[in-house]
This record gives structure tokens, C-alpha cells and sequence, in this order.
């Protein structure tokens, strides 16, 4: 992908739509730049521990909205005592 942009004043620059659709750029998230044999090379970063940034996956966040979905409309599951719960437990490691 090539494209222009425009130095404006206060020497902002505006990214295309096209760009920040491709690469998924929101308002608020954190850009890096270096500087490259005279090129700017601008990447996405994500702030959150990388053990922790599977959970935050389009992927994940929509089985998240969908769990979330079900509470909302059936509720709760079944509550269990911690005699249930320690049977439980116990029947998956054995």
C-alpha cells in the first residue's frame, strides 16, 4: 500500500482511512516511529503485557460479547456448592 499525507499546521499529520482501516488504528491507541535511512516507519503498539493481549483479540473479545449475550438473556448458570465444585475438580484430573 502507498499513499500521501499532508504536514498541517501544528505540524499534524492526518492518517488516510484506508491506512488505519488495513492496520486496524483507532482513536487513542499508541503509535511508534523510527527513523530509517531517511524514512519514517510508523508501527501500532499495544500496551498490555504480551501473556495478557490474547485475551484482548477481535477474536476473544467477540466470544466475550457473545457469553456476555447469554448471561443477559438466560442468566446465571447453575450455582454450586464447593462440595460440587471440588467433585468437579476432581472427576477432570483423574
Amino acid at each position: 500500500m502507498m499513499g500521501r499525507m499532508e504536514v498541517r499546521n501544528r505540524n499534524q499529520v492526518t492518517l488516510p482511512k484506508s491506512l488505519t482501516k488495513t492496520l486496524a488504528i483507532r482513536e487513542g491507541d499508541i503509535l511508534e516511529y523510527t527513523i530509517e535511512g531517511g524514512k519514517i516507519i510508523i508501527t501500532p503498539k499495544t500496551l498490555v503485557p504480551k501473556v495478557q493481549a490474547w485475551y484482548w483479540s477481535k477474536e476473544w473479545q467477540a466470544a466475550e460479547k457473545e457469553v456476555e449475550e447469554e448471561i443477559a438473556a438466560k442468566g446465571h448458570g447453575k450455582e454450586y456448592t464447593a462440595d460440587e465444585i471440588w467433585g468437579e475438580i476432581k472427576r477432570a484430573t483423574d
